[in-house]
């Protein structure tokens, strides 16, 4: 009997041994826990600081990155300023000439002749206006059923004076006949391929030549510009297209006319591509999908 009632006292004595260090055990491990929620706590308090942090600072690149791009649209408009400035003093010309000769006659067939010639002449000034401001717009795609070789020739007839006069480049076309009809903002595409005439005038400061192709290429209807100019190094082709990166001079471009171009065909569901070689020239293609609505 003393012996049974010792085993059970032995027995809770063990009990409450291994009760107590499962208590410090267990006050152990809420002490360490707290610790990790107080460590916890710190880094995400430092993490949410970092995050408030970077998206401030992505904040200020997309509005340096905008006024960029609006520079860069500057940059272009100022070079084609002069082209401009002869498109609209052509038809001004016309206009007062002809507003003269209204003043000096008395025939009403001649008046009548005179004020289509005024007409005519204004909406000249029109287009070349409406061309300008639109070339500005940088939005959403607002797509038209349209035929490459049409847009080729609307933005030839608009950089082809500017190109041959001051810059001494001379400019090829050869367009592939019955192109299919493609989807697709007309201003995107033309401010894409003012950005690349510009671009390949440039590699060729002692002048060359420019050759302008459309044709079909699988699924896609293409614009192809080939400059004869310095080529562009293997090193740099894949990243031509990132923002900000530019192997012109300092005061010769922001490093976004390319990144410009590419977001605006993407816009459009094409895509460019690029090849060149050192001392020969450069192509670029622009793509657009014959059958994306």
């Amino acid at each position: 009997m003393v012996e049974g009632r010792e085993s059970t006292e032995k027995r809770v004595m063990e009990l409450e041994l291994a009760l107590e260090e499962e208590r410090s055990l267990s006050q152990a491990r809420n002490k360490l826990l707290e610790a990790n929620i107080r460590e916890l706590n710190e880094v995400y308090d430092a993490l949410r600081g970092k995050l408030n942090e970077l998206r401030r600072r992505n904040e200020k690149i997309r509005i340096f990155e905008e006024q960029l791009v609006k520079a860069n649209k500057l940059s272009v408009l100022g070079e084609l300023a002069s082209s401009i400035a002869h498109e609209i003093k052509n038809p001004l010309i016309s206009i007062q000439g002809f507003a003269r000769r209204i003043g000096t006659t008395e025939y009403r067939d001649k008046l009548e002749k005179y004020a289509k010639f005024i007409e005519e002449e204004a909406d000249r000034l029109t287009q070349v206006l409406a061309k300008l401001l639109g070339f500005s717009r940088m939005d959403e795609p607002k797509k038209d059923l349209l035929n490459m070789n049409d847009i080729v020739d609307d933005t030839v007839l608009f950089m082809e004076h500017h190109l041959t006069r001051f810059k001494n480049v001379a400019i090829s076309l050869e367009k592939k006949p019955d192109l299919p009809m493609v989807h697709v903002d007309r201003i995107h595409v033309q401010q894409t391929m003012v950005n690349l005439l510009m671009n390949a005038a440039q590699s060729m400061p002692e002048g060359g030549r420019i050759q302008i192709r459309t044709g079909m290429n699988d699924q896609y209807v293409f614009i192809a510009i080939t400059d004869t100019g310095i080529g562009i190094k293997d090193e740099d082709l894949d990243r031509i297209f990132e923002p900000f990166f530019t192997t012109k001079e300092k005061e010769q471009g922001t490093g976004l006319g390319l990144s410009l171009c590419k977001r605006l065909i993407e816009a459009n569901a094409g895509k460019i591509e690029v090849e060149s070689k050192i001392g020969e020239g450069t192509t670029f293609t622009i793509m657009i999908p014959v059958n994306a609505p």
